[in-house]
């Protein structure tokens, strides 16, 4: 069964991956010069650079190493362990939640957080779906009220979904968060998030596949509402029994196939659903070694109203108060030339005009100078910076230059999530829009894996 697949992200490369190892002919065209889409690695001075700024929630034990289990190409990890990932709060490293009485903490506050925290462990996975409506922000403040408190799972709730605490559903949090401590193993592949895609892209050419970069489609073919393949910018036809779309929801009903093809009732839930926020990642290449941190989470407000407000609505600030700082070479050695060192500094920032300040310079040296509260003498090791901002972000994987896709927010999220089915025949969506639960590219991966298991006894005519 001949299947044709529109992007090399992780959902994309994955379900080609696995649909090519058992005996499909997979087809994937993708419009950059390198797979991956936001997992994509590239080179400058012989460092090794992720175009997103990238600590992946369970590595082997999550969706993705889990697709490459299935298809027998394992790859090496590197973990956020000795040391482990530490906060930068308000001046203080503090390792969370050992380190709470370092917050001085009201004895309410104490006694509410550890209740919640012993709530969240001792519920059932099938008791989360019940909280899948409920914010992040009204679940913690019926424990505690606490600012500092809100400002640290504030910073959580951001690194993990890209969305504000009293949008994020708690079923999806509580999900997720006791995943992460099951398995302990969040952390980074060897040479950078592009080994992911890239060893699913070999898994598709090694059973017979194809993979075309620098290849945009221009549409997906429609014949009497039923997929029969794509059609690239040139013209050219490429028939297919299934056509799968990594491309995003919205982009595929709006842009690959077009709104005239499905119901308007289908087309008004598509335009109802929420994007993530976006970021703006600072990428620093440093001459010598100036921390032995593999993670830092750097936090300098107690007042997540106040950021938001100052991030859409007023001036940019002189710091930026909330930064995701892993620190790549101290993952992985071959990040970084020897003797020499790489982070990537990742924070919001508004993705268009329309919804804040976008001199995304300013925004850059508000990260720089959140780096030099960290790290005071870092001017004189830096070698060069290269930023990535979510205009960038829009060109290379467009969905507006977020970070997700569609947000897990309250009603976007468990039987809320978009279907990987279209009202088309033969024609499947298959990215992080279409996962259920898990973050950023593990949430791709579980859609890979859950249409995977679809589609693979599918046959022609079936």
């Amino acid at each position: 069964m001949k299947v044709n697949i529109v992007g090399s992200g992780i959902g994309g490369s994955g379900i080609g991956a696995l649909l090519a190892n058992v005996g499909f002919d997979v087809e994937l065209f993708e419009k950059n010069s390198l797979p991956g889409g936001r997992f994509c690695t590239y080179e400058r001075e012989g460092f090794h650079i992720d175009v997103g700024c990238h600590i992946i929630a369970n590595c082997e034990n999550g969706t993705c190493g889990e697709i490459l289990n299935q298809i027998g190409m394992p790859i090496q990890w590197t973990y956020v362990r000795n040391p482990r990932p530490v906060f930068h709060f308000m001046g203080k490293f503090i390792n969370f939640p050992k380190d709470i009485p370092k917050l001085n903490l009201p004895n309410k506050d104490v006694s509410g957080l550890l209740k919640m925290l012993a709530t969240i462990n001792q519920l059932k996975e099938s008791e989360i779906e019940k909280y899948d409506d409920m914010d992040v922000r009204s679940f913690i403040s019926e424990y505690t009220t606490d600012p500092r408190v809100r400002s640290l799972f504030g910073f959580i709730i951001g690194l993990y979904f890209v969305a504000p605490d009293f949008q994020t559903s708690v079923g999806e949090w509580i999900y997720c968060q006791k995943e992460i401590q099951r398995f302990k193993s969040s952390g980074l592949p060897i040479g950078g998030t592009i080994s992911i895609p890239k060893t699913y892209c070999k898994c598709i050419e090694k059973n017979g596949g194809k993979i075309h970069l620098n290849t945009p489609v221009k549409k997906i073919v429609v014949e009497d509402n039923k997929a029969t393949g794509i059609e690239l910018h040139d013209g050219t036809f490429i028939p297919s029994d299934i056509v799968i779309s990594n491309a995003g929801i919205k982009a595929t009903v709006n842009q690959l196939v077009g709104r005239k093809y499905f119901p308007s009732d289908y087309v008004k839930l598509v335009d109802s659903y929420q994007y993530s926020l976006a970021t703006i990642m600072v990428k620093v290449a440093l001459k010598r070694k100036i921390t032995n941190e593999k993670f830092i989470m750097y936090v300098a407000s107690e007042n997540l109203e106040e950021f938001a407000d100052i991030m859409y609505k007023k001036e940019i600030p002189e710091k930026h108060v909330m930064v995701m700082i892993p620190i790549i070479s101290n993952l992985d050695p071959t990040a970084a030339p020897e003797g020499k060192q790489l982070l990537i500094a990742g924070a919001g920032a508004p993705a268009n005009p329309e919804q804040g300040n976008c001199n995304y310079k300013k925004w850059e040296e508000a990260i720089l100078n959140s780096l030099r509260d960290i790290f005071p003498d870092i001017d004189d090791a830096i070698l060069w910076i290269d930023t990535t901002t979510p205009m960038d972000i829009k060109k290379f994987a467009g969905e507006e230059g977020v970070v997700i896709g569609i947000s897990q927010i309250v009603g976007q999220v468990g039987k809320n999530r978009p279907k990987q089915e279209l009202p088309i025949e033969n024609l499947y969506c298959c990215c992080a829009d279409t996962g259920s639960r898990h973050i950023g590219g593990e949430l791709a991966a579980e859609s890979a894996l859950r249409l995977f298991s679809k589609l693979k006894n599918k046959t022609i005519g079936s």
